[in-house]
């Protein structure tokens, strides 16, 4: 899949350009926000085993996986604006199957299958973001998406906090966010860009293209879904009220949303890859002083906010790294490839913390946590120096 080579945009089209599939990034937040943690509360409120949370977490991150290596050509035969379109209606008939069938196992197989729509808008949006970005601002232009996405992230649980988990109003309002998300896209669809698939690259090959941006996805989607499906339980386990646990979610979707751009300013000025490094650092002791934090709920949410910067982080610098390094005929197939791996630690990080905050919940939830991390940095230094010999040699 590649941008066609006559795309081209004036200033102030860019600019409307990027601003519509930013502002649809809104909506397309508000739904996650409002689908994770009521899937982990309503499955704890179900009585629920751990593991059992755990798995739901991880359930949309399989779909998306497996959904992945055909989802380019099908958004190519779509195009981008339709693909997003239909995403979103497909996530909003989704909330109001959830509503309609009240049980575990109707749940994780409608949380799959809204994951797959949703699948549509996040590699034609990410997609978009990196055909129309200029590199000179490039990490600056993901941290504001980013930064929207997660102001409409933050603001499902504020939702759930509000209205609660009874009743129709939190799926009354996922299927409206879900659906109005759209309209935005539709509205700027002739500023869209267009992309072709010509065969040369695929999701396989793509994986081996920028190692060291794919195992920061790796990290970006452990961290960053493990967190937000399971911090409510965490607070919980340790003693805090339901509206204090929704809090550390709000505190860390905030602290996302504050500290992105900082991050993307930093990413455009200095090495991305030091600045992920950093990023890995920082997580690891916040997470080590969770334990510490939460016998208050002021305290947890400081840690709290300063984790969700460094979790929103991963995804951004890597995501950034892949417009750098990847040409544009490639870009499609790599963002792809990307989600794949951000995925595969979607997938990796709630189902093994599950298993672990069986024991322990909180302890358990620390060590998976610091254990993979410390793991997957390592992997990024050694990643990026290999990536950058072989750009020597070559």
């Amino acid at each position: 899949m590649t941008r066609t080579s006559d795309f081209n945009l004036t200033a102030v089209q860019r600019l409307l350009s990027l601003a519509a599939v930013t502002a649809t990034a809104f909506g397309v937040g508000l739904s996650f926000g409002i689908g994770f943690p009521l899937t982990a509360l309503t499955f704890e409120a179900w009585a629920q085993p751990k593991w059992m949370i755990g798995l739901a977490g991880a359930v949309p991150a399989i779909a998306v996986l497996l959904a992945l290596p055909v989802l380019p050509r099908i958004v190519v035969r779509l195009g981008p604006v339709t693909a997003i379109a239909l995403g979103c209606l497909a996530g909003a008939a989704g909330f109001a199957a959830l509503y309609a069938f009240q049980s575990p196992a109707a749940w994780l197989i409608i949380r799959l299958l809204m994951s797959v729509g949703f699948a549509l808008p996040w590699l034609a949006g990410e997609t978009w973001i990196n055909s129309v970005s200029e590199e000179s601002t490039r990490g600056r232009v993901i941290a504001v998406y980013a930064i929207v996405f997660f102001t409409g992230f933050a603001t499902g649980p504020f939702v759930l906090q509000n209205l609660g988990l009874d009743g129709p109003w939190p799926f009354i309002v996922g299927t409206l966010g879900s659906a109005v998300a759209s309209i935005p896209i539709l509205l700027a669809r002739r500023f869209a860009p267009e992309f072709c698939h010509d065969g040369s690259s695929d999701v396989t090959s793509a994986l081996r293209m920028a190692p060291a941006a794919m195992a920061s996805a790796f990290i970006g989607g452990f961290a960053e879904i493990t967190n937000l499906s399971l911090i409510p339980n965490v607070g919980l386990a340790a003693g805090l009220s339901q509206n204090e646990a929704l809090g550390l979610l709000s505190a860390m979707t905030i602290g996302g949303i504050a500290l992105q751009f900082p991050i993307g300013w930093l990413s455009d000025k200095v090495s991305r890859h030091a600045v992920t490094i950093g990023l890995a650092v920082a997580f690891v002791l916040l997470v080590l002083l969770l334990p510490f934090a939460l016998a208050s709920s002021g305290q947890a949410k400081i840690v709290c906010f300063l984790l969700g910067g460094a979790i929103l982080g991963f995804y951004t610098l890597g995501l950034a790294v892949i417009g750098e390094r990847i040409a544009p005929g490639d870009l499609a197939a790599a963002n792809a490839a990307f989600l794949v791996m951000y995925q595969a630690g979607s997938i990796v990080g709630p189902f093994a913390a599950g298993v672990a905050m069986t024991a322990s919940p909180v302890n358990g939830f620390v060590a998976i946590m610091t254990g993979l991390m410390i793991i997957c940095g390592v992997a990024v230094v050694l990643l990026d120096r290999r990536e950058r010999r072989a750009v020597q040699r070559g």
